[in-house]
């Protein structure tokens, strides 16, 4: 159906764009990010994402009028029109695969979309118990008076000491 190849990176590729003129935008995927190319009103736009501002390879099933399911496969991004499909197709191996090696090369995890649409995270433990707030250490060793401590003290004093209030302040100048 459609499929971009995680390991052929440089690549560029057209897809459609609403927004745009001519209907269509270029976008290209590198090993530091994408860009996006388009044109609206007769301007020219870039736009270059690095693969960090973006959530993760998104793995969506969607069954059509009750056909043989399509498995799409998207670098998401909390704009929508800056997420990027990858592939799709009828082949769960396949799928799982490529997710598994987009995932390797752009650094970002993995989310499965549940019947809501809501993207989840598979590997995060969801399970566990809140973690219970840390124990305070009782340590005797916690109000010893450290040379540090006793010297920042004893600085702080003389400098408290030398404020002269009421009188005129006289500034040297070159």
């Amino acid at each position: 159906m459609f499929r971009l190849d995680p390991l052929r990176l440089p690549m560029s590729f057209t897809a459609a764009d609403p927004v745009a003129d001519g209907g269509s935008r270029e976008i290209g995927v590198t090993r530091d990010g994408i860009e996006f190319r388009r044109s609206v009103s007769g301007v020219q736009m870039r736009v270059q994402l690095p693969f960090s501002e973006f959530q993760g390879i998104a793995v969506r099933v969607l069954a059509p009028g009750g056909s043989e399911p399509v498995i799409f496969l998207s670098l998401e991004h909390g704009d929508d029109a800056l997420s990027v499909l990858l592939q799709a197709t009828e082949n769960s191996d396949e799928c799982a695969e490529d997710a598994r090696k987009w995932s390797r090369v752009t650094g970002r995890p993995i989310l499965i979309a549940d019947e809501n649409g809501r993207l989840r995270n598979p590997v995060a433990v969801s399970n566990r118990a809140p973690a219970s707030p840390r124990r305070k250490r009782r340590s005797a060793l916690r109000n010893r008076r450290t040379a540090v401590r006793l010297r920042s003290q004893r600085t702080n004093r003389e400098i408290e000491e030398n404020i002269y209030s009421g009188e005129r302040e006289i500034i040297a100048r070159n």
